[in-house]
């Protein structure tokens, strides 16, 4: 296994201004898979955009190498508005494109998986990622694939103020713009999204109104509200709870295999 450690703004100065590092667990060749490609995957910790969530970073990494991945992770810029994590995720996206034959993976089919702030990340970026561009092919910066756990998507109707303060500052043109629900097209990638009914911190109703603007759009997308469970579930299970049993869930820790299933059955 490979480690991938760089700094971004190192690869593109004239872009970021701040650090931001993209991590990555990457299969080695074998003679048993010579010159075989996987899909890679870039995952997108919550934190409210105060900071970047371990628990929802490496073990999330390792869920989806067993899948069969190489795995990726962003450490954006927290406490920083927009439009400076979505341009380091810009960038994120770009390497792992132009990089794609030394990293063993699939050019240009790089799903995005977000939680919480990460979600919003993911599902904000993906509604305005053309007017970001700062390459000549925006196809190297579309993300293929977003899989959004218990996510923050509306800066306008939600109620996780860190987000909005961090993100957008309360500004009202920014709250719109990054309120990706009001900007879904018919190219918006598929989305596969989960939370719990009895969310206390990001209102459960986030993926409902995400969902509903999907499916006016006629773009693909599952969406899974389980029963019962608290917000930064993660895997729902010894990986993630810190033995702490509300946050262990048999049944909702399959949800990377339900995501796996939905990105297999994506065709471009």
């Amino acid at each position: 296994m490979k480690l991938l450690h760089i700094n971004l703004k190192d690869i593109y100065p004239s872009i970021l201004s701040k650090d931001a590092y993209l991590n990555g667990f990457v299969y080695d060749e074998s003679f048993e898979y010579p010159n075989h490609k996987r899909s890679g995957i870039l995952i997108l910790p919550g934190g409210g955009y105060e900071f970047v969530s371990y628990r929802e970073k490496d073990p999330i990494m390792h869920r989806f190498n067993s899948l069969g991945y190489n795995s990726f992770a962003l450490d954006y810029s927290c406490r920083t508005m927009y439009p400076v994590p979505h341009l380091e995720l810009m960038c994120a996206i770009h390497y792992l494109n132009t990089h794609a034959d030394e990293l063993g993976i699939i050019f240009k089919k790089i799903p995005l998986v977000g939680f919480s702030a990460g979600g919003h990340l993911a599902c904000s970026y993906a509604a305005i990622y053309k007017e970001l561009n700062k390459f000549d092919d925006a196809s190297l910066i579309k993300p293929f694939v977003l899989i959004l756990a218990y996510p923050v998507v509306s800066l306008l109707k939600t109620n996780h103020l860190n987000t909005i303060k961090n993100i957008s500052g309360f500004d009202n043109n920014l709250m719109h713009l990054l309120s990706p629900e009001e900007h879904i097209s018919k190219d918006y990638p598929p989305t596969f999204m989960w939370t719990t009914a009895n969310d206390q911190v990001v209102n459960p109703n986030n993926v409902i109104w995400l969902r509903d603007a999907l499916r006016e759009k006629k773009v693909k997308n599952k969406c899974i509200i389980y029963d019962n469970g608290p917000h930064g579930l993660a895997l729902a299970n010894l990986a993630t709870s810190n033995h702490d049993p509300k946050f262990e869930n048999k049944k909702i820790s399959e949800w990377p295999i339900l995501a796996d299933e939905f990105i297999s059955k994506i065709k471009e």
